[in-house]
């Protein structure tokens, strides 16, 4: 590395190689689809980028990595080379190897790396244009093609880790050799590093964003300084003057709006499009198929649906757990496909859009689809459930079992799926961001996987309940309604009670047992929750308002409590506890309190 090269020129430069690394595994796989030469010069153009940065600071390794890189792709400007997928495994499995390598750089390690294997494919490839192509044959394979597969193999797309905790399939495969001591841990460190999304602590935002938000600020200076002057006018008039006091109300209104102006424009500073998830998913999508046998293609739409660049990370395994099992055994083989008369192709589908304060993003196959009367079978096989109560779960209960944690509906295990893990590090990591996942399914036409996420953490919305005294909050976006309770709407069916809402029973559950608080005060309010369809009616004392509120995380003392999300901060300056819809609507048997 070149000598005193400040702090501030490496951090510019790795964040710009993660982006051109980014940008040119796209291209790449777009490349592959159609050969169109502007995508080419602009991979051409990322890894020249590149290769002349690091030869500025002196990252020898990834000069030299990236100039064979780049020698290929001249080959193919020139039009010596035909694209194949055999020179694309090529090019990706290079471009893996300069993701890794830039981890590294970031996180200041420089192990020995052995790019003899990568630089032997990639000379593989360029030699391949000085080899005389023979004339194609009538229904024979192209000349380019049996070449390529003769001079160049293709790369072995990255095993998929075992693990269904990992999504390893769109990991870069590396070699690199370290002590023997540390090697494991390091290279899966950085190889998980490596395929996260957007993880660096830097993020670029837009210059209207920051303009507005620096707009707002001057305002609030402003209005406070009249604030100030009003007050001060006020004291001396003792109060007397009503002119002053309703040039105050008025005053305060105003700051009062600036506030939650200030609140929005801060929070769209933390807004990144959620694309940069989305963008890893066509080469899953590639790498698995080609591991499974099957032709599948991925539709992406609403790639520009911004989200809190916190919630980015937390939902990329749940996708990928989601896209595997699609892949795996939702999609039918091609010889299925034909023969159920579908398009041999299979296609998966990812949306994401904006409704309110959510995020849904939809996961769609037109695979088989999901049997009920297989899961219920399952169920009774593994034990799960007997006989008479599996017969009497109706679809949607059949379809939730799905993520149970364990409970997997394939014959057999392998590395993809199959294990009754993905399914339900989906439902935990979704219930982290206080989301929720539903499933609909048709046999023979597909599946639909449909995760909602809030569209942020920081700002949450939220009703203030009394029990036994005290005040609590339960996020908004769980409740459905508030209704007043009437006894005689209240009745006990087996031995629980439930609450008659327009003609629908609806489960109760009182708060104040729960919670291990008083129950001697008589709950007059009901407040219902729904989560998936599912609905509950939590009986409460009171209901005192609605806030907009800042949650944090709770200390180690109440971390396992399990009907609480975190705690807050209200008006009045006091602490509350923030409840857990989820667990709420589970009616989970654990104790609220510390034991």
């Amino acid at each position: 590395m070149a000598d005193f090269v400040p702090d501030d020129l490496l951090k510019d430069f790795i964040t710009e190689s993660d982006e051109l690394v980014q940008q040119v595994e796209q291209d790449l796989l777009t490349l592959e689809d159609c050969s169109d030469p502007e995508v080419l010069n602009r991979i051409f153009r990322g890894m020249h980028t590149i290769k002349g940065t690091s030869s500025f600071f002196g990252f020898d390794k990834l000069v030299e990595l990236t100039h064979h890189a780049e020698d290929l792709l001249n080959q193919l400007r020139k039009g010596d080379l035909t694209i194949t997928r055999a020179i694309i495994d090529a090019l990706l499995k290079a471009n893996d190897q300069v993701r890794l390598m830039m981890v590294d750089i970031r996180n200041g390690l420089s192990p020995i790396y052995d790019l003899a294997p990568i630089l032997e494919t990639l000379e593989l490839c360029i030699q391949e244009a000085s080899v005389p192509q023979p004339a194609p044959a009538t229904e024979a394979p192209s000349a380019d093609e049996a070449a390529s597969s003769a001079a160049c193999p293709a790369a072995e797309p990255p095993a998929p880790n075992t693990s269904a905790d990992t999504p390893a399939p769109d990991q870069p495969a590396a070699s690199v050799s370290a002590p023997a001591a540390d090697a494991t841990e390091q290279k899966a460190a950085r190889a998980l590093a490596a395929a996260r999304p957007d993880s660096s602590d830097t993020m670029r935002v837009e210059i209207r964003k920051l303009d507005y938000l620096v707009n707002l600020v001057g305002e609030l200076v402003l209005e406070r300084n009249r604030l100030l002057r009003l007050s001060q006018d006020l004291a001396a008039s003792n109060g007397k003057d009503p002119a002053l006091t309703e040039a105050v109300a008025v005053s305060t209104a105003r700051l009062s709006f600036i506030t939650d102006e200030l609140q929005n424009a801060s929070l769209r500073t933390r807004m990144v499009p959620i694309d940069n998830v989305f963008r890893k998913l066509p080469r899953l999508v590639r790498e698995l198929s080609h591991q499974v046998g099957k032709e599948i293609e991925i539709d992406i739409s609403g790639q520009e649906t911004e989200i809190d660049k916190t919630m980015i990370e937390h939902i990329h395994d749940p996708l990928v757990h989601i896209l595997r099992n699609s892949l795996d055994h939702g999609i039918e083989s091609t010889t299925q496909r034909i023969a159920a008369g579908k398009d041999p192709v299979g296609r998966i589908a990812v949306d994401a859009r904006q409704q309110g304060d959510q995020i849904i993003v939809t996961i769609r196959d037109d695979g088989r689809g999901i049997d009920p009367e297989r899961i219920r079978q399952k169920l009774v096989e593994k034990g799960i459930h007997t006989p008479e109560h599996a017969a009497a779960l109706t679809r949607r209960e059949l379809l939730e079992t799905l993520f149970l944690p364990g409970f997997s509906t394939a014959d057999k295990v392998n590395n993809l799926s199959g294990r009754g893990v993905g399914m339900d590090v989906v439902r935990t990591n979704l219930r982290r961001l206080n989301g929720s996942v539903e499933i609909e399914s048709t046999i023979g036409q597909g599946t639909i996987i449909t995760l909602k996420v809030p569209l942020t953490m920081a700002i949450l919305p939220v009703l203030l309940v009394q029990v036994s005294d005290e005040v609590y909050a339960i996020p908004l976006r769980s409740v459905l309604e508030t209704v007043r309770m009437d006894r005689s709407a209240v009745h006990r069916v087996e031995g629980s009670e439930v609450l008659v809402l327009r003609d629908r029973t609806v489960p109760l559950l009182r708060l104040a047992p729960m919670i291990g608080a008083d129950c001697s005060q008589q709950a007059s309010r009901a407040v219902i929750l729904s989560i998936n369809d599912t609905r509950i009616a939590l009986a409460v004392e009171a209901l005192i308002g609605q806030e907009s509120t800042v949650i944090k995380p709770l200390s180690a003392l109440l971390r396992d409590s399990p009907y609480v999300a975190g705690a807050t901060i209200t008006g009045d300056g006091l602490v509350r506890l923030v409840l857990d819809p989820n667990n709420l609507i589970r009616g989970g048997s654990s104790p609220f309190a510390v034991q």
